[in-house]
């Protein structure tokens, strides 16, 4: 696919960057709209996001840079626009800064944790289906080899180079199905706004949806996952795992707690 965006003299511009930029500035719009619909202020749900996701993002770098610290003086440009490699370790630390820093700041600003959830929910699934959608022009989080009609063949060398990606063959577009999978999480959350009965709702569904899918599709998945438990699972599948169990526990909190809630909410 195209891997490289632009290029420019030595500089190469990664369409994964680039997408990644356009699904954090989308997702955060669609935040600031939701939460002014919960009556939050939308620019705090914006900060909210930002500084969860900036946590995460810059966090994982500087853990690469600190591993390659001679490749970083060498290759500058080349080590601040090469995807991260998906390690236990990288995962674990994206995921833990980004939840302690944006459960933090919702602790400073005394926002309503469970609305501020339910107002991200729906820009988190459109940040991710944009973010899959320049994951499958890149080549990275490629699927199994497959005979499919729909199998997708990547020609790339920079492809190959940078994420790994089978060249010349057929491979299950996982990209396509994740995409798939958060558009319409995304749109059904949408239309789900309304009809929202109790804090928390909106964000347990999309935990408990997105968790479930997100852990049959690992299967057909072929890059190079963190494993666990002897293999038999990924590090993702784990977390989807966590996911479902937080989205079943949102979902079925007991009513007095959700009128209380509600009173709260009132004042």
């Amino acid at each position: 696919m195209y891997p490289r965006l632009f290029q420019f003299g030595p500089v190469a511009v990664p369409t994964y960057g680039v997408f990644a930029a356009a699904a954090l500035i989308a997702g955060l719009t669609l935040a600031t709209r939701v939460a002014a619909r919960l009556g939050l202020q939308p620019n705090q749900v914006w900060n909210f996001g930002l500084t969860g996701v900036c946590s995460a993002v810059i966090g994982s770098r500087l853990l690469l840079i600190s591993g390659n610290w001679h490749d970083f003086v060498a290759y500058p440009m080349v080590m601040l626009t090469i995807p991260v490699p998906r390690t236990t370790d990288t995962v674990l630390l994206e995921i833990g800064l980004g939840i302690f820093a944006g459960l933090l700041y919702l602790t400073l600003k005394k926002m309503p944790w469970l609305r501020a959830l339910d107002a991200a929910a729906p820009g988190w699934a459109l940040g991710q289906a944009i973010l899959m959608l320049g994951c499958f022009l890149a080549g990275c989080d490629y699927g199994l080899p497959t005979a499919m009609p729909w199998g997708v063949a990547f020609h790339s060398r920079w492809a190959l180079l940078w994420n790994g990606t089978p060249l010349e063959t057929r491979l299950h577009p996982t990209q396509l199905y994740f995409f798939l999978l958060q558009a319409l999480l995304c749109l059904g959350l949408l239309w789900w706004l309304p009809r929202r009965k109790q804090a928390g709702e909106m964000a347990g569904i999309w935990l408990l949806i997105s968790g479930l899918a997100q852990f049959f599709l690992d299967f057909f998945r072929g890059d190079n996952r963190p494993m666990i438990l002897g293999d038999a699972l990924s590090l993702m599948q784990a977390i989807d795992f966590c996911m479902v169990v937080a989205g079943a526990v949102l979902l079925l909190r007991h009513s007095s707690l959700r009128e209380i809630e509600y009173a709260q909410e009132d004042v």
